[in-house]
């Protein structure tokens, strides 16, 4: 019987896979302190740092109207609550559909909640705005956007459009169409 014959190596065969495991472990190391260390630390970014914007996790853009009897209201007045602005006009139908869930929600948060309601003005007839409140009984305030500036502020681009801002002044949401009491209320919540 003949003995099976081994298999000879060349020499350096294992010393070779060995250098390449060494090499790319070294690779992997060298990289990856590379990665870590050459990060610039992280910031958090606060949101007061942020310019003011229409836009999730922005401070809210300053307003400053005259209300339905001429008085001027500012935003920052309302500042410490929640605060809902709806933008809409008196000739829109979804803004006449959704009025008695706001007037319903401020009769029933006023306290926990401030709504402001932004007239078109420059794009409605001045003489319906009152008319239009009575018919709603809406009790909250109604302010006077004559010029549209307000509007190009917040970036409106359809009505209604109504946005939620925390207790902080930073806007939380933008939504654009008719929102209802249920929507409303569940927005509010994480307010």
């Amino acid at each position: 019987m003949t003995k099976p014959k081994r298999a000879i190596s060349a020499p350096g065969q294992s010393t070779g896979a060995v250098r390449w495991l060494v090499l790319i472990a070294l690779v992997l190391v060298v990289g990856g302190s590379w990665i870590v260390f050459s990060r610039e630390p992280q910031q958090e970014t606060v949101a007061a740092e942020l310019a003011p914007a229409p836009v999730k996790g922005h401070p809210a853009p300053a307003i400053t109207l005259n209300d339905i009897d001429g008085q001027v209201v500012n935003l920052s007045d309302f500042q410490g609550k929640p605060v809902l602005i709806n933008f809409w006009a008196t000739w829109c139908p979804p803004c006449r559909a959704e009025m008695p869930d706001f007037q319903a929600i401020h009769r029933e948060m006023g306290d926990q909640v401030t709504i402001i309601a932004v007239n078109a003005t420059s794009q409605d007839e001045p003489d319906n705005i009152r008319p239009f409140m009575e018919e709603f009984g809406i009790t909250f305030p109604v302010l006077l956007d004559v010029r549209g500036q307000t509007m190009s502020d917040y970036n409106v681009r359809g009505l209604p459009t109504t946005i939620f801002i925390d207790s902080n002044g930073i806007v939380q949401e933008v939504f654009t169409g008719a929102v209802n009491k249920a929507y409303i209320q569940s927005k509010l919540s994480g307010l």
